[in-house]
């Protein structure tokens, strides 16, 4: 008896490690930044045995530069931030003023200074770049059979948290929490904020989409893809994140249009797939309503109050102290507390403006949204270009468009993109629209595994057949 089995290679297993890594470090945020660090540090070595490999043999790389556009925008708003300015450049920056009186103090008004009012929150902002981007460069340079290896990590992943997740249903208080400052109550998984959970979660739905339809051995069986989609859907109400929930159709329909887009998807018509997935989140929905366990989800959708208005008019004040050019990347709790009115100060800390688009026009002004803009033109052209000339991937693309529409809609109301690990997932979705490197112009040399120099291995770069003989 002969098996066949898909072995990663060894680029595949670095990026899909990686991806494992920001998906179980990364969740902490600004609060628990040991975490981060340690993604990072394992972040720069997993980019150095990327170029060992490359060198070792042919390296490819993303060609459209288009996409090297879009990596290059998240990039350049930090460094441009901290660009030394003149004393009499930088003192006439709106909302300065205070800066300049207390370096006049020490006698150092006329010192040249950066645009961001704390250059080392801005560097540590530089720094978080550097897992998203390396994932991003990586999934680009895969081909699409690699490419689903890494969907497959975020699918695994998110069933892992969910798992988690119902161990700490059923511990309570003392459930296993993996951060020191996260939510108490509901599922957070590997994350420490329950919002970030019910993004990763609902990636991961949509990834369970595209292997259903892409893997020949799950042609035809509705039923796993049911039961885990269900799993997840479930989780997702269990994390108590209102806007999770909400989205939660949304997912559903990406999952079940990578599902048919697939080359092994099963003879549904779209409408038989969406009529499951409706019946589906009725049943979910059903559930939260209907159960005693859920009650306390259902109660957060009944608050009439949310904090988070109160913070968007702080934060719209503080912008307009700060415009055209922001404070700086990294500096929004340092521009917000001079700005929180009286009324509504607290012991508490405000450390994200709880609407991304909000805290990028705070910390980068005009520049900040004009890169956005940009990024969204990029990312938009990437897909079309994918859609049309890879009908192959299509299933691929849905997941890619899916995810970065889920994590856009949560920014309107959270700061998804603040995780290193939703960052890292947009940067996934970001890297799986570069067209794939063509092997043909791939440089020479010895090929990953083959020990034949510069010659052609006899079976496909991407698997290898492993035999197993009775």
């Amino acid at each position: 008896m002969t098996i066949g089995i898909e072995v990663p290679r060894r680029r595949v297993a670095i990026a899909g490690g990686l991806l494992a890594l920001a998906l179980l470090l990364g969740g902490g945020g600004s609060p628990n930044p040991m975490a981060e660090l340690w993604l990072q540090t394992l972040a720069t070595f997993a980019a150095l045995a990327w170029i060992w490999w490359a060198r070792r043999g042919s390296a490819p790389i993303a060609a459209d530069p288009a996409f090297w556009l879009l990596a290059a925008i998240p990039v350049l708003l930090p460094l441009l931030q901290l660009v030394p300015l003149p004393p009499a450049l930088w003192s006439g920056l709106p909302g300065r003023a205070v800066t300049v009186d207390a370096l006049g103090l020490i006698g150092h008004a006329e010192s040249w200074r950066p645009l961001t009012l704390s250059p080392p929150e801005t560097l540590a902002a530089l720094l978080s770049l550097g897992p998203p981007l390396a994932v991003m460069l990586m999934a680009a340079a895969l081909d699409p059979s690699g490419r689903r290896w890494l969907i497959a990590v975020v699918v695994a992943l998110a069933l892992a948290s969910a798992l988690v997740g119902a161990i700490q249903l059923a511990g309570g208080s003392a459930a296993p929490r993996f951060y020191s400052q996260t939510h108490m109550t509901g599922i957070t998984g590997f994350q420490a904020n329950r919002n970030a959970e019910a993004d990763v979660l609902l990636i991961g739905l949509a990834g369970l989409g595209v292997l259903a339809g892409s893997w020949r051995a799950a042609k035809g069986r509705v039923w796993w893809f049911a039961g885990l989609a269900a799993l997840l859907g479930l989780a997702v109400i269990f994390t108590g994140s209102r806007t999770g929930i909400a989205l939660l159709p949304a997912a559903m329909a990406a999952a079940c249009l990578a599902w048919c887009s697939g080359p092994f998807a099963p003879r549904l018509r779209p409408m038989a797939a969406a009529a499951g997935a409706g019946a589906l989140l009725l049943a979910l929905a059903a559930l939260l309503v209907w159960s005693p366990a859920l009650g306390w989800v259902a109660e957060r959708f009944g608050r009439e109050r949310d904090a988070r208005a109160e913070l968007w008019a702080d934060g719209w004040f503080a912008t307009g102290q700060y415009w055209p050019l922001g404070s700086g990347m990294g500096t929004f709790e340092q521009s917000i507390l001079a700005a929180e009115r009286l009324e509504f100060v607290d012991a508490s800390t405000p450390h994200r403006a709880h609407n991304d688009f909000l805290e990028l026009a705070l910390e980068a002004g005009i520049p900040g949204l004009a890169g956005l803009l940009l990024a969204a033109l990029l990312l938009a052209m990437l897909a079309l270009k994918a859609w049309r000339r890879r009908p192959g991937e299509r299933a691929q693309t849905v997941f890619a468009i899916g995810s970065l529409a889920l994590l856009g809609l949560h920014s309107l109301v959270d700061y998804p993109l603040r995780s290193m690990s939703l960052a890292c997932l947009a940067a996934l979705a970001a890297g799986l629209l570069a067209a794939p490197p063509d092997p043909s112009r791939a440089g020479g040399g010895q090929r990953e595994g083959d020990g034949q120099g510069g010659r052609r291995a006899p079976r496909r770069d991407s698997v290898r057949e492993v035999e197993i003989c009775r």
